[in-house]
C-alpha cells in the first residue's frame, strides 16, 4: 500500500514538472502596432508616439524607444508593460546638437517579454533644425536679456553688463513638441545643451556697452573671456579657469591680458606684483603650467617636465611635493590632506633650495594667502605628486627647532606647547644643496600679524526703554522728563 503512494505521488511530480518546464521554455510572441504615415520632428523635440503591444502566450515586460543618429544611440524610453492588447504612450527625446543639419535618424522599438522573447520595429525619421524667433540671455542673479535674431542661427544684444558676467542662454519653445532648450558650459569643459550646464563667462568693457552673440548652429559665443599670459592665450577649462603650460624664465617680466588683476591673490612663492601691474616670475627657470582660478581669483602653479608633472631628481633639482594637514593653498580651506595627487608642488626658488610662504589662520574660514594653521601642523615631503620617494634623512636648521619638531616617520610638526601667531607671516624653506640624503628644513617667521586698533569712541548714543515705574515700563518716556532729559530714563546705564 504505501509503495503504491509513493508511486503515485513520484508520478503526479512529474507531471507538475513537465507542467512547469512547458510554461518556462514558452517562448510567446511580442507584436507590435504603430501607426503608419511620415514621422518628422525638431532637433529638441520631446518626440510622441504610441505603440499597441500584445502577447498572448507569455506576459509582456517592457517597451523600449531607441533614437538613433547614423549607428550612435543617442536617446533612449523605457515602458513596463504590464497588460496585452493595450496601447502605451510615450516620449523620446531629440538631442539638438552643433554643426548637425536636417537629417535623417532611426526610431528603433523592442517590445520584450518576461522571457526575454523581443520583437522589433523601425521608422525613420525626418529631422530639422528649429528656427527659434529669438534667445533669452540669462545672467547668474537671473536677470533676462532678448536676444534678437539677425540672420538664421545668429542672435545678439548689447547692453551696458558686467565687465565679467556669467550667464547661459535659452531658447523658447518650437513647434507642437518642442522644449525648453539651456546653453552652457558641460563637465567636458564643452559649450552644449543640457539642463546642468554651467554658467558661460563673457568678457567686455564694463564703462560702456558690448554686444553677446550666440549661434545656435555652430555654438560660436562672443566675447569670450580672452586672457593672455606672457603674450601667449590661456585656454579655458571651464566656466571659471584658465591654463596655460609654457617655459619661463626666474626674473622674467609677465604681463597679464584680460585679468584685473587687482584682488587677485598673488602666490609670493611664483611671482611678485610690481607698481606697473606686471608679474615678476621666481622660482629658477623651466617650463610650468599656470591655472587661473577666475572664481576665488588666484594663479596655481606646477613645475612641468614635458608633459608631465616634474618630481625631485637625483641631482636636487625639479619639485618637491607638499602633503599632510594643517598646510594648503590658496587657504587652509584647502588643506592637502594625504590623498594622492592633491600635494602641492613647492617651487625651487634657487639652485636646491624650495619655498613655501604662508600667513598663520584658522583651520576653518580662513582667507586666501592664510596658509598655515596656527595651531596644528603635520606634514611631510614627497619627490612626486603623490606617495613614493622621500627623503631618507631630515634635520632642522638652527633656530627652527624652537617652531617644529620631527617625527619617526620624517613629518614634520609644531613644537610641543608651540602655536603660530595668528596673521603673522612665516616661510618654510627646504635645502638640498648637500644632497637630497641630507635635507635641512628651515621655519622662520618673516613678518608681525597685523594688529588690530582699539576701537575709538567716537559717539555717545542713548535709547528710550520706556518709563521704569511699576505700570509703565515698555512705554514711551514722557518728554522731556523730571530732569529736563529727552532720550531716556536709563542715564546711569
Amino acid at each position: 500500500m504505501n509503495k503504491s503512494i509513493y508511486i503515485i505521488l513520484a508520478l503526479i511530480g512529474i507531471l507538475v514538472m513537465n507542467s512547469c518546464s512547458d510554461d518556462e521554455f514558452l517562448s510567446g510572441n511580442p507584436d507590435m502596432e504603430l501607426g503608419t504615415g511620415k514621422v518628422s520632428a525638431l532637433y529638441g523635440d520631446s518626440l510622441p508616439f504610441t505603440i499597441k503591444a500584445s502577447d498572448v502566450d507569455v506576459p509582456l515586460s517592457t517597451l523600449k524607444a531607441k533614437l538613433f543618429y547614423g549607428e550612435e544611440l543617442v536617446s533612449e524610453t523605457v515602458i513596463r508593460t504590464k497588460t496585452s492588447g493595450s496601447d502605451y504612450t510615450g516620449k523620446v527625446f531629440v538631442p539638438y546638437y552643433p554643426n548637425v543639419i536636417d537629417g535623417r535618424a532611426t526610431l528603433k522599438f523592442v517590445l520584450q517579454n518576461i522571457h526575454f522573447t523581443t520583437t522589433e520595429m523601425e521608422r525613420e525619421v525626418v529631422l530639422s533644425r528649429p528656427d527659434f524667433p529669438y534667445v533669452t540671455l540669462v545672467d547668474e542673479m537671473g536677470e533676462e536679456y532678448l536676444m534678437k535674431r539677425q540672420s538664421l542661427y545668429n542672435y545678439s544684444v548689447t547692453g551696458r553688463f558686467p565687465q565679467d558676467m556669467k550667464a547661459y542662454f535659452k531658447t523658447p519653445k518650437v513647434g507642437e513638441n518642442g522644449n525648453e532648450l539651456t546653453f552652457g558650459w558641460d563637465n567636458e569643459n564643452q559649450l552644449s545643451e543640457g539642463k546642468n550646464v554651467d554658467p558661460i563667462t563673457f568678457s567686455g568693457t564694463e564703462a560702456e556697452p558690448y554686444e553677446v552673440t550666440f549661434n545656435v548652429l555652430t555654438y560660436a559665443v562672443s566675447p569670450l573671456v580672452n586672457v593672455l599670459f606672457d603674450g601667449e592665450k590661456m585656454i579655458a577649462q571651464d566656466a571659471n579657469t584658465y591654463l596655460i603650460q609654457k617655459s619661463f624664465t626666474q626674473g622674467q617680466s609677465i604681463v597679464v591680458v584680460g585679468i584685473d588683476l587687482d584682488g587677485w591673490w598673488i602666490n609670493p612663492d611664483y611671482f611678485r606684483k610690481e607698481s606697473n601691474g606686471t608679474l615678476t616670475f621666481l622660482p629658477v627657470n623651466g617650463k610650468y603650467r599656470v591655472v587661473a582660478n577666475m572664481k576665488q581669483k588666484y594663479f596655481s602653479v606646477t613645475r612641468m617636465n614635458g608633459d608631465e608633472e616634474a618630481t625631485l631628481s637625483d641631482d636636487g633639482h625639479g619639485a618637491i611635493w607638499l602633503m599632510g594637514w594643517g598646510v594648503g593653498s590658496p587657504s587652509l580651506d584647502s588643506q592637502f590632506g594625504w590623498n594622492i595627487g592633491s600635494n602641492y608642488c613647492m617651487p625651487e626658488i634657487s639652485s636646491k633650495k624650495y619655498q613655501f610662504t604662508g600667513v598663520a589662520g584658522p583651520e576653518h574660514g580662513s582667507s586666501i594667502g592664510q596658509r598655515f594653521r596656527f595651531d596644528y601642523i603635520s606634514a611631510k615631503f614627497f619627490f612626486q605628486n603623490g606617495y613614493g620617494g622621500e627623503f631618507s634623512q631630515i634635520t632642522l636648521a638652527s633656530g627652527t627647532e624652537a617652531l617644529l619638531k620631527l617625527t619617526d616617520s620624517k613629518n614634520f610638526e609644531l613644537a610641543n606647547d608651540v602655536k603660530l601667531e595668528e596673521g603673522a607671516t612665516y616661510v618654510l624653506t627646504v635645502d638640498l644643496t648637500a644632497g637630497n640624503d641630507k635635507a635641512v628644513i628651515s621655519f622662520k617667521k618673516i613678518s608681525d600679524g597685523e594688529v588690530k586698533p582699539q576701537p575709538t569712541l567716537v559717539q555717545t548714543l542713548y535709547f528710550d526703554f520706556g518709563g521704569n515705574e511699576s505700570g509703565t515700563r515698555g512705554e514711551p518716556t514722557v518728554s522731556p522728563d523730571n530732569n529736563g532729559n529727552y532720550w531716556n530714563t536709563l542715564v546711569s546705564h
